[in-house]
């Protein structure tokens, strides 16, 4: 385990309690409750499974019916929504000097402020945006320009519908793309949806010029232990989708002028797969050309620089996702999200925030997205 795995492990193990402690000891106080006994303690045990509803998501997704999995991760959402509601209650209640009571039009305002609160980060995390970048790569190719569509983080499950993935589709499609590279964790953790609920079939109805080109990310590995669920099977879905899987692959596209590498995740060595180091994969490229990198987890950014790598492209993140896991990522990445340059090395890295979300279906101070990058490359010398 790798020391940014361990501090955001236990930074959710802290938050998680002390969120179910705050807002059981507030509720108390803005709903007047009085309990005792028996009572009380049903409360809090009340209250400790709605704090924990997202880690019993988690830990028993290969056992829970679809609906009781999509009611927890919506508990989830509804208490993350709560404590920021309660919070700017808490704090009027403050600046009022305490005037601020509890009186039963506060109580009704609170519990719309929640539920609304919950629909606008519903809203911005089923709801993408288009998000545009524009590079310019100091080496030149056999074509002036390129558009990349990039999808990250789809995070397919059981829950997940077929009119969300559809609309993808359509929104991709209509961007013209000449390449469609997705950055990892399409899957959330099990290929069992993506197959039967025909979403291979939605995949393959991708359009792109000279094809959609993808990587596995930390959640493709999540589940190959289980049957029907192996590394070989999600590469065997992906393929059946139209999708080129690149795990340490480089690809150099005579056509173009250009090297293509996809990395495998950097989580695969817990899964007894050996990711190649970058500098071997480098070996078999032509550094005078442009080289585009796909690797899930923008890490390390600074060595892929001195690589000669012009673009690469990140996910994973999600931007936060979650006001202030946001500013968490902020500090543990050197791009935790949107776009970095380095003059110095012509080097430029793009890191999505992702098209779907993780756990609670909700985002608040980010937005679900599908990224397109128009790429321009140098002009041709003579000599070419």
């Amino acid at each position: 385990m790798t020391l940014v795995d361990f501090t955001a492990i236990l930074a959710t193990i802290i938050i998680n309690v002390l969120v179910t402690f705050y807002l059981g000891r507030r509720w108390q106080f803005w709903f007047n409750v009085h309990l005792t006994g028996f009572c009380q303690i049903i409360y809090w045990f009340v209250i400790c499974f709605a704090g924990l509803s997202l880690t019993f998501a988690r830990l028993f997704n290969d056992f829970l019916v679809s609906w009781l999995h999509l009611l927890l991760i919506t508990i989830s959402g509804l208490i993350i929504c709560s404590v920021f509601i309660t919070v700017i209650f808490d704090v009027i209640y403050w600046l009022s000097k305490k005037q601020f009571k509890p009186h039963l039009w506060f109580k009704v305002s609170y519990i719309i402020a929640v539920l609304a609160l919950f629909c606008f980060g519903h809203e911005m995390a089923i709801n993408p945006q288009i998000v545009h970048y524009q590079v310019d790569i100091a080496k030149s190719a056999k074509i002036d320009h390129l558009r990349i569509v990039q999808l990250s983080d789809i995070h397919i499950n059981a829950d997940t519908s077929s009119k969300t993935v559809q609309q993808m589709v359509e929104k991709v499609n209509a961007l013209k793309p000449d390449f469609i590279m997705i950055t990892g964790d399409t899957l959330d953790a099990r290929l069992k949806p993506f197959i039967e609920k025909g979403f291979d079939k939605q995949f393959r109805k991708l359009q792109s010029k000279y094809g959609n080109y993808i990587i596995f990310g930390n959640h493709e590995y999540l589940g190959t232990h289980a049957t029907d669920n192996r590394e070989e099977d999600i590469i065997a879905a992906f393929k059946q989708a139209n999708l080129k899987v690149l795990k340490d692959d480089i690809v150099y596209l005579d056509e173009l002028g250009i090297t293509l590498i996809g990395r495998d995740d950097f989580s695969s060595s817990r899964y007894d797969v050996n990711r190649a180091s970058l500098s071997d994969l480098i070996m078999f490229a032509q550094p005078e050309k442009p080289i585009i990198l796909l690797d899930h987890q923008p890490r390390n950014i600074n060595e892929v620089s001195e690589q000669n790598v012009d673009l690469m492209l990140s996910g994973h993140t999600h931007g936060g996702q979650i006001f202030p896991i946001n500013i968490l990522v902020a500090m543990m990445y050197k791009n935790g999200y949107g776009i970095y340059q380095d003059s110095n090395h012509h080097f430029t890295n793009i890191v999505s925030c992702g098209y779907g979300f993780g756990g609670p279906p909700l985002r608040l101070m980010t937005r679900s997205e599908i990224v397109v990058i128009d790429v321009s490359f140098a002009p041709k010398t003579t000599a070419e």
